[in-house]
């Protein structure tokens, strides 16, 4: 029996292997360092890059969006400023019609300016079971609520039906270098005062039946009027029940005038009247010279 010794297996290496692993033994820390260097090259290009987009967008691009944003806004208060200086449309009611006897009607329909700023002016009339009512001039002043009047028509029917339409509407602001305060200006031209207020229901004159409403108008202001309009309406407690108008030729600045309105018809349960004054103080054609 013989012994057998073994003897390990080795890979032949070829010449070109041989000068690879030589090389790369000799060039072994300089590939390291090329690598560290790599990455520092690509951290610091990564980190520059960071550093450049934070620098654009503070010191540019942020400026910039800020600017433009800005302008938008500025762009919106405008839009929203011009939204706001323009006139909001004038608020109707319903037609209200009055039975004054003989065959006559009035016609009232309650209209409102929620403009602080603007007054109106315009033609107005009413519809009448489709028939078309002679039109009228009328104003209305900034912040009013008042009523349009058509008076004493005459239908061999009574109306079932009647609608207000406002037309050629002008619109005029309110020049605030001109009138600063506009409460105090118009109360300055309208402290026209009504006492002494009375209400009889049934008067005879002439052998007819008729109501009156008296009262004392005082003119409290510096100036005098041409014509200074009266409205007089007539409740049962919280509804209108009737109207009517007078105008106060020459109504002298400090004068006391004794006024009568009447209705042709007995009207009872009257519980409250009211006298509005009625003057387009923004018509220079509406006051007398001072003498």
């Amino acid at each position: 029996m013989f012994d057998q010794t073994s003897s390990p297996n080795f890979t032949k290496l070829s010449d070109n292997q041989l000068q690879v692993a030589s090389w790369y033994v000799a060039n072994k820390f300089l590939l390291k360092k090329i690598l560290m260097g790599s990455l520092i090259f690509v951290d610091v290009l990564l980190w520059g890059y960071i550093f450049y987009g934070l620098v654009n967008y503070y010191f540019i691009e942020e400026p910039k969006f800020s600017a433009a944003t800005k302008e938008l806004s500025r762009f919106q208060n405008y839009v929203a400023l011009r939204a706001g200086s323009e006139p909001v449309n004038l608020a109707a009611g319903a037609t209200s019609i009055f039975s004054i006897g003989s065959g006559r009607y009035d016609f009232a329909a309650l209209i409102k300016n929620d403009n602080p700023r603007w007054y109106i002016e315009f033609d107005y009339n009413f519809v009448v079971d489709g028939e078309v009512l002679p039109s009228k001039s009328g104003f209305i002043l900034p912040g009013e609520e008042k009523y349009l009047l058509n008076l004493g028509q005459e239908f061999k029917t009574k109306p079932r039906q009647a609608r207000l339409e406002v037309n050629n509407l002008s619109w005029k602001k309110i020049n605030g270098h001109e009138i600063a305060d506009y409460d105090a200006w118009k109360t300055e031209r309208l402290n026209i005062v009504f006492e002494e207020v009375k209400f009889l229901p049934a008067v005879i004159r002439d052998k007819f039946t008729i109501s009156r409403a008296s009262f004392s108008a005082k003119n409290l202001t510096a100036y005098s009027f041409w014509d200074a309009g009266v409205y007089v309406f007539l409740y049962r407690g919280s509804a209108l029940a009737s109207v009517n108008y007078i105008s106060l030729e020459e109504f002298i600045s400090g004068q006391t005038r004794p006024v009568q309105v009447s209705w042709f018809e007995p009207l009872s349960s009257i519980t409250q009247v009211k006298v509005i004054p009625e003057i387009n103080i923004f018509d220079k054609k509406a006051y007398m010279p001072v003498e």
